[in-house]
């Protein structure tokens, strides 16, 4: 749980992209932008819940507490909360305190401790992606929060059906020669900025495995989207050769060479690498090929502290806390 005077903050990229369910069509452009976007998302919330349940037994809720666009930063700003059933009575008890001043405080199937992330986005693009800060919660990770989002922005794209509706980009026609007209949404992915302590890990320790991946199957010589729908991705392991990290001068510019290179020639679109630190410990880290960075993952992702603040921090706020927003700010 976070601590009440300071926080984590994480720094990613932002990857905005365009799909359709029409099968064989990829490498759609982006239709809006990321303003253009959240502003339907906006229009959306006014009209309908933006709660969503996941989970049977132990239910989680998300939902978009609180959204603005700042334009004198620059930045939208947006305050996810999640409702989490799964986790342990909380027990209180003050500090010298005789035995009746423990409290237990007791969740039921459909109420439970709530918390709080901040994140702000860039509404200008920075290369391909919008940068992002996002305030590090281990209820509410970065997978999870990706996760939500796509389910909201598939909900954006039914909602207002005709707004995601674009020519089909091959140009088929209908029987009366028309062409014909694709249905569209958002799609959504973080990179995290590497921070020095994977590097520092990786060339200490030893390779375990490294695994060149691609979810695009059109790369198989015989694919069929409808004959194999069974496949999911493309694996590749790769052999690792001391020599060859001798000869790039260690663990991360050997894997950062292999990225550079050989992921690239082959159209690959992650590297998966395990390794053991110095210390003995297991890692695991998947890096996107055309960025470097990780991918929808917490952990080695550059971040700072903030703290200082003059009044104490709760796990979870209905409304953005501007200490908080400020604070993130000064790291833009």
């Amino acid at each position: 749980m976070a601590k009440k005077n300071e926080r984590n903050i994480l720094f990613l990229d932002f990857h905005l992209n365009t799909k359709t369910t029409t099968p064989k069509i990829k490498g759609l452009p982006n239709q809006f932008g990321l303003t253009e976007l959240f502003e339907k998302l906006i229009a959306y919330r006014e009209k309908k819940t933006v709660n969503i349940v996941i989970g049977s037994k132990e239910k989680k809720e998300l939902y978009l507490a609180d959204i603005e666009h700042d334009t004198q930063s620059g930045t939208w700003q947006l305050l996810i909360n999640i409702v989490d059933t799964s986790l342990a009575d909380e027990v209180h008890r003050k500090i010298g305190g005789a035995a009746s001043t423990r409290k237990v405080h007791s969740k039921t199937i459909d109420v439970g401790t709530e918390f709080s992330c901040h994140m702000i986005i860039q509404d200008t693009l920075s290369g391909r992606s919008y940068l992002a800060l996002y305030e590090q919660n281990t209820n509410l990770p970065i997978k999870l929060i990706t996760r939500y989002l796509n389910e909201l922005f598939k909900r954006i794209a039914n909602e207002f059906k005709t707004d995601f509706e674009i020519p089909h980009p091959q140009n088929k026609t209908d029987a009366k020669g028309k062409v014909k007209t694709i249905n569209t949404y958002n799609h959504v992915f973080f990179n995290g900025h590497l921070s020095s302590k994977f590097k520092d890990d990786l060339n200490s320790g030893a390779f375990k495995g490294v695994t060149l991946m691609t979810g695009d199957l059109t790369q198989v010589d015989g694919y069929d989207v409808n004959k194999h729908s069974e496949l999911k991705e493309v694996q590749i392991p790769i052999s690792v050769d001391k020599g060859a990290i001798l000869k790039a001068g260690g663990n991360h510019k050997w894997l950062d060479n292999l990225r550079s290179n050989t992921a690239k020639d082959l159209s690959m679109q992650e590297i998966k690498v395990s390794f053991r630190d110095d210390n003995d410990v297991s890692h695991t880290a998947e890096i996107d090929v055309n960025t470097g960075k990780l991918i929808n993952d917490d952990k080695y992702v550059k971040k700072v502290k903030i703290n200082g603040f003059s009044e104490p921090l709760t796990t979870s706020v209905d409304l953005l806390h501007t200490p908080i927003v400020l604070k993130m700010l000064e790291h833009l």
